[in-house]
């Protein structure tokens, strides 16, 4: 019987499926061309249409030098500055992570860091953020398939760790504007391309399944992923659909210290000069405070274990009903689930405690003592839920030769926390709230590549009774979340008139873009209610014991404790890790039977104590901000001669009409502080009744472009692009009330204010470059650039009183105000080299470049106004990828260092008296490692290895022995299984 082509399709898809599950990657789907023949992926293929072997066969090559041909036809076809990554082959992305895989492009850099929402300052180890030429996440605009992409971690920044790469197409890296596309931004525009079926006619099945270990987390854990593609009725219909799923577990040793307070002499800084090692007594009065200094206000140091989930699936139907019209609908959902459990102390610093002060030249405290100071062991949840999804709407219709017309609608939604999920539960116990206990507390900080470590810990400054759970009680326990939403509608309508050499391009682009940041915490003060130290009758307030086998588990340090830091040694050899949800329910299984009295009487409006922890909504980051923008824009590309010589022309103009609407809670303090019978280092205060304000403002911006390419010869081009780009104000700067927080702290007291009428930061661009492309796959470039950046946005921090709010001695408060305005400008200039070589049929080759970066407004660290500007993000970086590929074997090993850099201003504990204190991140050299096998035509198996080298992320404060954070999160390693037919 002659079969149909309804069941050659249904054969072919049984096949397929068969042959995944008679092998043992039962999850593992296989890959179909329909009437197609491949061969072995790593060398060159043929493709016939036909059974005749004499007709004309197309040559394919596929693996990673496709993906480099690929991703250069795009750089040299463009008419601005654009890298690319592009798949090996459907279903084959070349890294397992986004971010990882752009760091390999001229001028980008990545950031390795994660704050946990509500928790610690942290890293998960993973690539998340990325910085292009110096200008940071927020300067970045993500758009998937030419879509703005929300985000609701409450900023601009976009994180690529929670976008699976499983089947992304392409990711082009645009670092000159496409007025059609988007108002461009400062940094790059990044633009994440997904297959449709269109793409690839005929079946298609495309899949994966992996195992990942954490060094550390002792724990393999799974990765999946399955696409499916079809197009039907002679290529007039098509569906593709995919699902992945991936978690990765690891494990971080860090050492913390959440901020380097300066101050002078005896004032907010508590170092008179007497008080420095060896001055003698202090004379009476105290001399007035005249010495700069920087003091550790937080150390702590802890083990965190990461579980990292994401699962993620598309849907993508598309229409040709009749020649020229194309209608395309698709919808993306994923879904990332973060979790950590953080373990172990920390110690908190008064600002006019300090004895046996040893100073640095700079001024930084390098050693100290502080008489009766209590320990808390730490048994911290932190987490959070991202969840996105994005549908859309496309039709292009080709009306005739010249003219064509595209109409584009789409909505999209992230939201964090969707079901109120917790961000933070951080139970805190401990000992030390008595003369008996107290301990003489200090930190050495040695400088280099050194960890700050404690002397005189434990009770009594006695090391051995270091975790004695027999004299611990509870203390605090802090919880909080936030739940935020971000909603975009976007409606876009092109036209397009074109003939061989010219194309015009005019449309408008209305977006809507809606963010709802709501934050919830602990209602004052019922996360004092078992507060204190140690067990009755050493502990005070309504401190219980804690039993021991909520407490009874550890962890180590050692010598090894942070690759490539020393001192791990001097740490405590064993920390307390106590189980935080085991405390939780314990206390709240009481009752309330022992509760602290005083803490009870505090709690707003009059609730009545019943040992239960309540969460309130908090004012303070309640906001709501809404942004339409109306954007006009054409596009003039013409391709002509000059002088013989070949000459691309590309002209655009984007006009950007903006209205803001940023509404918030308005609370302000009254009256006296009070210091919290229950903590003494903590006032209570008292707030006026909440109110409802609302601000808006307008903006208006022509946002022009000229790209010019001349082709001097058939290999050589140069280039010289001019533009103006925008990046728009973070949302919580656009906040129009003042926050003053709950939980101030003695001598730390501060406050923000948000300004709604904020502009967005302006840059008029000039690139000049050159690229070489002398052998097939292989090229030279040279890029130079400058920014001219203006409407800078910068935190003014002022001291001053709030609503004539006083001290406990009746003096005026004084609070540490900080607000946002627009001010400064600054040059940003850097120049980029790239070389991509083959060595002819060797199999053997390698991408490499380097960025180099400056400005004229660096960072001065002696510079200590309050109101000190400098431009973050700038790194000079380099990046070598030798690889190998024949065989049906590929080795690929990529090494990217970057510089050191500022990163941001404002430490986690903000309360310096110089303002807004740097974070820079350390210099780091991260080695990752990728190789396969292809076993046959349908299999292919991969190892990766990631962090090679175990190089821990680390950040420093003004100056270099002013170290931060310091995490090593070890090395990732994956095996796993691609399979196709």
């Amino acid at each position: 019987m002659k079969e149909t082509a309804s069941s050659a399709y249904l054969r072919r898809l049984v096949h397929a499926i068969c042959l995944g599950g008679a092998s043992t990657l039962s999850l593992t789907a296989i890959s179909a061309t329909s009437g197609a023949a491949t061969t072995d992926a790593a060398t060159t293929g043929a493709a016939t249409t036909g059974a005749s072997t004499d007709e004309l066969q197309e040559i394919t090559v596929t693996g990673i030098r496709a993906s480099l041909q690929q991703s250069l036809d795009i750089k040299r076809d463009s008419f601005g500055i654009v890298d690319a990554i592009s798949a090996e082959d459907i279903g084959k992305f070349p890294d397992s992570n986004l971010a990882t895989a752009m760091e390999r492009i001229p001028g980008v850099t990545v950031s390795r860091a994660n704050v946990s929402v509500g928790g610690i300052a942290g890293t998960t180890g993973k690539a998340n953020q990325i910085t292009v030429r110096g200008f940071g996440p927020e300067f970045n605009q993500t758009l998937y398939d030419g879509r703005q992409v929300p985000t609701s971690t409450g900023n601009r920044g976009f994180d690529f760790g929670a976008v699976g790469a499983d089947f992304v197409g392409q990711v082009d890296v645009l670092k000159t504007p496409d007025s059609t596309l988007s108002s461009g931004a400062i940094g790059a525009t990044i633009n994440i391309k997904y297959p449709k079926p269109f793409d690839h006619p005929g079946l298609q099945l495309a899949g994966s399944v992996s195992g990942s270990d954490g060094s550390g987390s002792n724990k393999i854990t799974p990765n999946a992923g399955l696409l499916i593609s079809d197009t039907f009725a002679d290529n007039r219909f098509g569906v593709l659909a995919d699902v992945a799923y991936s978690e990765v577990k690891t494990r971080g040793n860090h050492v913390d210290i959440q901020g380097w307070e300066g101050g002078r002499g005896d004032g907010n800084s508590g170092l008179a000069p007497c008080q420095l090692a060896g001055a003698g007594p202090c004379p009476s009065p105290t001399p007035a405070p005249t010495i700069k200094d920087w003091f550790i206000q937080d150390y702590g140091v802890y083990q965190e274990h990461n579980d990292d989930k994401r699962v993620g699936g598309r849907l993508v139907l598309q229409a040709r009903p009749v020649d020229g019209l194309e209608i395309t609908i698709d919808d993306n959902y994923s879904k990332e689930t973060l979790t950590q459990i953080q373990q172990g102390f920390s110690v908190w610093f008064n600002n006019n405690s300090l004895t046996n002060v040893v100073q640095a030249p700079d001024g930084t405290v390098t050693s100290f003592l502080q008489p009766n100071s209590p320990t808390d062991f730490q048994a911290a949840i932190n987490g959070s839920v991202i969840q996105d999804n994005t549908l859309g709407f496309n039709v292009k219709w080709d009306l005739n030769e010249h003219n064509s017309l595209l109409f584009d609608a789409y909505t999209a939604q992230s939201k964090l926390n969707p079901g109120g999920q917790l961000s933070e539960r951080d139970a805190d116990v401990g000992y030390g709230n008595s003369p008996a206990l107290a301990s003489t507390f200090g930190v050495n900080v040695t400088g280099g590549k050194n960890l700050p470590y404690p002397v005189g810990y434990g009770p009594s400054s006695d090391a051995s009774q270091f975790l004695n759970p027999a004299i611990i009680g509870s203390h605090v326990l802090v919880e909080d979340y936030a739940q935020n939403k971000d909603t975009v509608n976007q409606f876009k309508l092109q036209g397009t008139w074109s003939d061989e050499n010219l194309k015009f391009k005019y449309g408008v682009q209305f977006t809507h873009e809606a963010v709802e940041l709501s934050g919830f915490t602990d209602l004052p003060y019922t996360w004092q209610m078992y507060a204190g130290y140690g067990p009755p009758p050493i502990g005070t307030g309504g401190v219980v014991p804690v039993p021991a086998n909520l407490i009874s588990g550890t962890f180590g340090t050692g010598s090894n404790f942070i690759s490539g830091f020393g001192n791990g040694g001097n740490l405590p050899p064993s920390i307390m890790a106590a189980n935080g949800n085991a405390i939780y329910n314990y206390l709240t299984g009481l009752n309330g039977a022992g509760q602290n009295v005083a803490a009870c009487s505090n709690l707003a409006g009059a609730t009545p104590c019943t040992g239960k922890y309540i969460m309130y909504q908090n004012v303070g980051q309640t906001q709501d901000i809404s942004e339409n923008t109306t954007s006009p824009y054409l596009n003039l590309s013409e391709k002509t001669k000059i002088a013989e010589l070949p000459l691309w022309i590309n002209v655009g103009a984007r006009y950007e009409i903006t209205h803001v609407n940023s509404a918030g809670l308005s609370q302000l303090p009254v009256g006296q502080l009070t210091i919290l019978p229950t903590d003494h280092t903590a006032y209570n205060v008292t707030y006026t009744p909440t109110t409802y304000v609302s601000t808006k403002s307008e903006y208006r911006y022509l946002l022009p472009n000229i790209d010019l390419a001349l082709g001097v010869t058939d290999a050589l081009k140069v280039r010289v692009d001019l533009s103006r780009t925008l990046t728009r104000p973070q949302l919580t700067n656009l906040t129009p009330d003042l926050n003053v927080p709950a939980g101030q702290r003695v001598g730390a007291l501060n406050a923000t204010g948000g300004n709604p009428t904020l502009l967005p930061f302006l840059s008029d661009n000039v690139d000049i470059g050159a690229e070489w492309y002398y052998a097939p796959n292989s090229y030279l470039s040279v890029d130079g650039f400058v920014k001219e950046v203006t409407n800078f946005i910068v935190g003014g921090t002022r001291t001053g009183p709030i609503n004539g709010v006083t001290l406990p001695d009746g003096s005026l408060a004084q609070f540490a105000i900080t607000s946002q305005v627009n001010g400064p400008s600054a040059e940003v200039r850097g120049v980029e080299l790239a070389v991509q070589h083959l060595f002819w049929d060797t199999g053997f080759g390698i991408q490499a470049n380097a960025t180099f970066v400056s400005t004229n407004k660096p960072y001065n660290p002696n510079d200590l106004s309050t109101s000190g500007f400098a431009v973050t993000g700038l790194a000079n970086s380099y990046n070598f990828v030798p690889f190998f590929e024949k065989y049906g074997f590929m080795v690929r090993v990529a090494i990217n260092h970057q510089n050191e850099f500022l990163n941001n201003f404002g430490q986690h504990q903000p309360n310096s008296q110089f303002g807004a204190e740097p974070v820079f991140v350390n210099a780091g050299t991260y080695v990752d490692l990728t190789t396969s096998y292809q076993i046959n035509r349908h299999f292919n198996v991969y190892f990766e290895a990631l962090n090679l080298t175990d190089q821990a992320y680390s950040t420093h404060g003004r100056f270099s022995e002013q170290l931060l954070d310091v995490v090593d999160t070890g090395r990732l390693y994956t095996l796993g299984v691609h399979a196709k037919l």
